[in-house]
């Protein structure tokens, strides 16, 4: 699995992916561990990270794991996204979490939390999503 993280990690090239910068560290255990940085336009007028652009390289890193796992051959189609903010995030490095809760046939569901540099958890993701077969590249 951790080979098609690798694969996906220098093959994927998704806008926000790259936007963010977002990379594959390691699998520790079940956790899959990412890195992320956000760019000044993700500030909120508060100066911290918008909540959008939270949400939205969480729904990338949980992504990435659900296809690593389904060894590329299935793709999420995302039904929903949960997010909980737990505290402002500065428009900085982060470190991202996610741990598979399920990979079914028909549905997959996949938890990601984000760290600020303190490594205090500043939200929850959880994404619930429809397998379906990958588009071919």
């Amino acid at each position: 699995m951790e080979d098609n993280l690798k694969k996906i990690n220098e093959g994927f090239s998704g806008a926000t992916k790259n936007f963010f910068n977002l990379n594959f560290i390691k699998k520790d255990q079940d956790k899959f561990i990412f890195s992320c940085s956000f760019p000044d336009a993700c500030a909120n007028p508060m100066g911290f990270v918008q909540g959008g652009m939270i949400s939205a390289v969480l729904d990338d890193a949980t992504s990435i794991a659900m296809i690593s796992s389904y060894e590329n051959k299935k793709a999420p189609l995302t039904t929903d996204l949960h997010v909980l903010f737990h505290r402002p995030l500065d428009v900085d490095e982060a470190k991202i979490e996610v741990s598979l809760i399920k990979m079914g046939n028909r549905s997959a569901t996949a938890e990601g939390r984000i760290f600020n540099k303190s490594n205090k958890l500043a939200a929850t993701l959880l994404h619930t999503a429809q397998p379906v077969d990958a588009p071919s590249q």
